[in-house]
């Protein structure tokens, strides 16, 4: 069985929140449920997971999903912390799968593939990924940051599986990974100057970046090859807001 986390501790008002009047992203009312009910709800459907976490402001969030979660946890000042405000929580007893708050169109069933391919490949840390057709086929209108590689071009997503373990030996690293997810030339740099060529000239692959993860971190890394764009569809500007609207009133 797996654990959930659900990082909704934003304290500082961007523009979405300052244009749907709410001070935490979490709270953006779609079909007069907040975004985050929609996460917990595909969190509950599924047969893989535990318990729910969530890390966010109580007082706000307790009304609308306070009786649907395990607890419900202030933040600290930044997402290493609360990460590490859940683990504690949870004791490191169970794998943790940890997802963002802004990710209002995941299903059960993309939850469930995710977790069942990292188990099968006996996964210490699993991120996924999707071809930038799966996801243009089904959201032609979104616009996601995509990375070639020889394989193809792909999409990250916002979710995360990892063993506790992984966690506490590498904050420093997890931390500077999650928040550059979206700066991919980054990841390159981390990975070491052969790969920031291969990288500059496409012809990285998915093995050579697993290996080297897994020989960085010193547990074994899989990028996860994923079928459900909603794993990625987050909400970060206005056009994703009406996207994920559109969406929703089908």
């Amino acid at each position: 069985m797996f654990n959930a986390l659900i990082l909704a501790g934003t304290k500082e008002k961007g523009p979405l929140e300052i244009a749907e009047n709410v001070d935490n992203k979490a709270l953006i009312m779609l079909n007069s449920r907040p975004m985050i009910d929609y996460i917990v709800d595909a969190l509950n459907n599924s047969e893989n997971i535990d318990n729910i976490l969530v890390v966010g402001p109580k007082n706000k969030l307790h009304p609308y999903i306070g009786k649907k979660v395990e607890e419900i946890l202030n933040p600290g000042n930044s997402i290493l912390e609360n990460i590490e405000i859940g683990l504690n929580y949870f004791n490191s007893a169970n794998n943790l799968l940890f997802l963002t708050s802004d990710i209002p169109l995941i299903n059960t069933d993309a939850i469930d593939e995710f977790l069942r391919i990292c188990a099968e490949r006996k996964a210490c840390i699993g991120y996924p990924i999707i071809t930038k057709e799966n996801i243009i086929k089904k959201y032609p209108e979104t616009e996601r940051t995509y990375v070639k590689m020889k394989e193809g071009i792909f999409c990250g997503g916002n979710i995360v599986f990892f063993k506790p373990d992984v966690f506490f030996k590498n904050k420093k690293l997890i931390k500077e990974l999650f928040e550059n997810r979206k700066a991919t030339w980054k990841y390159a740099k981390i990975l070491g100057l052969k790969f920031i060529l291969k990288f500059l000239f496409k012809t990285l692959t998915m093995e050579e970046i697993e290996k080297r993860v897994t020989g960085i971190l010193g547990y074994n890394s899989t990028a996860v090859v994923v079928s459900y764009p909603e794993i990625m569809i987050d909400l970060d500007k206005l056009s994703d807001l009406k996207l994920i609207r559109n969406c929703l009133e089908r």
